[in-house]
């Protein structure tokens, strides 16, 4: 998921840096007007701000400046996956709340224990993800205020929807010694056994909903999407540890097809109707298979790592 992460991003900046070139170019051949000055979709930085509802002349910067377009014309990184999660802190004592808006490319979700019977769903992940809580935070305005709790909701929804399941875990291993000297001890130590830390994955049963609505975890003053957020990709970790094990996935398409006036005709008409498949990957086989082996399947309900889902 890190590289994914990293891909993404890497993908923005090259993006956002080719835009502001072409952009550049543009002005200086005298082909455009500024963008300023004639309206036009521009890179522009963005400060992340936190906000107060007590006194908005003590405004703190929370974040660092990030690229972005302004207009219709956002790059496809931020027209697909750009999540925007506002983090609000409220003082228990005096009630005094500060927040800001943070960026999400993707949202790391808890896993339920590895129980037998037990079986977790993306909705359980989402509400402990989005759930509020008590933190051991100084009040900027009260002396006695030394706790605030945490919301946080989403005002600003993606087109895909990525999720990656924290199934690994860090744990402490007895890793047996070998009874011969360590030779950067000069001889004067002997191996031993010493615990080592390891990621251990976590198989706990997930299931993966078909489709999947964030509403409950929107803000009160933003427009929930139109449609849910259907699922169109998986990827698995077979394995036990983050160092070992072996990556598939499984992924939707869609196919295009005479409709039935179409075929009527003799299929002359272009008309097409959409039709969907998921198909299975293994390195470099690719199998066909059901909604029903995707997500009902035992195998992969213990080990999907990844999902991704597309808003319509």
């Amino acid at each position: 998921h890190e590289f994914l992460s990293d891909l993404i991003d890497f993908l923005h900046d090259e993006l956002a840096a080719e835009k502001c070139d072409n952009d550049a170019s543009k002005e200086a051949e005298g082909d455009s007007k500024p963008a300023a000055a004639a309206g036009e979709d521009r890179i522009v930085v963005e400060e992340h701000i936190g906000s107060s509802n007590h006194d908005p002349d003590e405004v703190k910067n929370e974040s660092s400046a990030k690229l972005t377009t302004t207009n219709n014309a956002a790059l496809p990184t931020d027209d697909f996956f750009h999540l925007k999660v506002r983090v609000c802190l409220e003082c228990n004592s005096c009630g005094y709340s500060r927040s800001k808006d943070e960026l999400y490319r993707h949202l790391s979700i808890e896993v339920g224990n590895d129980n037998e019977n037990d079986v977790w769903t993306v909705e359980q992940g989402l509400k402990q993800f989005f759930h509020s809580e008590k933190r051991d935070v100084k009040c900027e305005k009260c002396d006695d205020g030394k706790t605030a709790t945490q919301t946080m909701e989403i005002i600003s929804c993606p087109k895909a929807l990525l999720l990656h399941f924290k199934r690994f875990i860090v744990t402490q291993e007895l890793k047996p010694g070998n009874g011969k000297y360590d030779k950067e001890s000069d001889g004067k130590s002997e191996n031993k056994a010493a615990f080592e830390m390891v990621l251990k994955k976590n198989k706990a049963k997930i299931l993966l909903e078909e489709s999947l609505s964030i509403t409950p975890f929107i803000g009160d003053k933003v427009k929930s999407p139109e449609g849910l957020y259907r699922l169109c990709g998986v990827v698995h970790h077979i394995g036990n540890t983050a160092s070992s094990g072996h990556y598939t996935s499984c992924a939707k398409r869609k196919l295009a097809v005479a409709s039935d006036d179409s075929k009527a005709a003799g299929g002359i008409s272009d008309e097409k109707v959409a039709e969907e498949e998921w198909v299975f990957f293994d390195d470099r086989v690719g199998r066909k298979k059901s909604l029903d082996y995707v997500v009902d399947t035992e195998k992969n309900q213990r080990n999907c790592y990844l999902a991704l889902y597309e808003l319509r």
